[in-house]
């Protein structure tokens, strides 16, 4: 009787881990958003200012420079308030201002985001390309560019605490109400998601029979899973 009970238990212990585990019915994840909306363009009369840096230089990890070409079939003419490109498949007409404003800066080639990594290219005011890269980390800094300081962080969130995996100890007694005995108890337990694994054990003073050394795992059905 007793071998049956057990094994019953079992059964119906490994039943509800396998129910749990491929068949229970878990909430379905919201539809991916796609964003439709008009973008607004603002006209500010206000200069623009650039921003400070943030107190932490970040230098790039990777610096990629390469040879400029030779445009010498390129002639620039003076306008009134514009540079005249000639010599291309169209006419380019800039600004004065853009030279103006920021003389020192470079144009803005291209622009790389990856999940954990930033490129940055520019052409120089000398002609030379230049190209750099750095790690990034978002979940810990916010980033700020700019030519002049080049690229700095601030720290948004202190880094996770690992999390090790130390047993729980305890230590404790009582009297055994059954055998009318003192005993003293220690438990010690480790914990992961799901699973619980523990082990007791009691010592009794008066009686030997109430001594006991039990081991058990345990699985939690509504338990969450860590970061």
């Amino acid at each position: 009787m007793k071998n049956t009970i057990i094994t019953l238990l079992f059964l119906l212990i490994v039943g509800i881990i396998i129910w749990d585990i491929f068949f229970r019915v878990r909430p379905v994840s919201p539809p991916v958003v796609e964003y439709r909306y008009v973008t607004d363009t603002i006209i500010d009369s206000v200069p623009y200012v650039v921003p400070k840096p943030y107190p932490v230089p970040t230098p790039p990890k990777i610096v990629v420079i390469y040879d400029s070409l030779k445009l010498d079939s390129m002639q620039l003419v003076l306008s009134e308030k514009n540079i005249i490109i000639l010599g291309l498949k169209e006419q380019i007409a800039i600004h004065q201002n853009f030279l103006k404003q920021f003389p020192n800066n470079p144009k803005l080639l291209s622009l790389d985001l990856n999940r954990d990594t930033i490129g940055i290219s520019l052409l120089q005011i000398s002609g030379q390309i230049h190209e750099a890269r750095w790690p990034m980390d978002f979940n810990r800094f916010n980033y700020r560019w700019d030519f002049n300081s080049g690229l700095t962080r601030i720290v948004t969130k202190p880094p996770p605490i690992e999390k090790r995996l130390i047993p729980d100890y305890f230590v404790g007694g009582g009297v055994d109400l059954l055998w009318l005995s003192p005993y003293l108890s220690g438990r010690a337990e480790i914990s992961w998601n799901k699973l619980r694994l523990h082990g007791t054990t009691e010592l009794g003073f008066l009686r030997k029979e109430a001594s006991s050394i039990k081991i058990g795992l345990e699985y939690k059905l509504n338990a969450q899973s860590r970061n």
